[in-house]
């Protein structure tokens, strides 16, 4: 693929990532403080459910929580989701992360014990 065609794509997707987002500011500004309170508090609700509770992935927060199909990812990420997600990120899903990891690639059994013991 040549630059001058990738630049075109990239541009169609930065121009169709700003026209969802004013859409979506249009809306936010067309609601009511109590409208905007209301949504907030159900998105954070959700948002504290999936991440925290539950300690999902980004996926399943969006897909299981909020009933989202694939269409929500990009634009959940371009909101700023997937940073949030990640910031939320504990250091008890990172070690568990790094034994399926470890597991998967057949190391040792105390490889992710022994990495925890020698970096904290």
């Amino acid at each position: 693929m040549d630059l001058d065609k990738l630049e075109e794509i990239s541009n169609a997707f930065n121009e169709a990532m700003k026209r969802i987002e004013d859409e979506q500011e249009a809306y936010w500004n067309s609601l009511t403080k109590e409208q905007q309170l209301d949504a907030f508090c159900a998105v954070v609700r959700r948002i504290h459910k999936g991440d925290i509770e539950e300690k999902g992935s980004y996926r399943y927060v969006l897909y299981q929580v909020f009933g989202f199909g694939p269409e929500s990812y990009v634009q959940a990420q371009n909101a700023g989701y997937l940073s949030i997600h990640n910031a939320i990120f504990t250091g008890d899903q990172e070690e568990r992360l790094l034994a399926h990891f470890a597991k998967f690639h057949g190391l040792p059994e105390d490889a992710v014990t022994r990495y925890y013991a020698e970096t904290h």
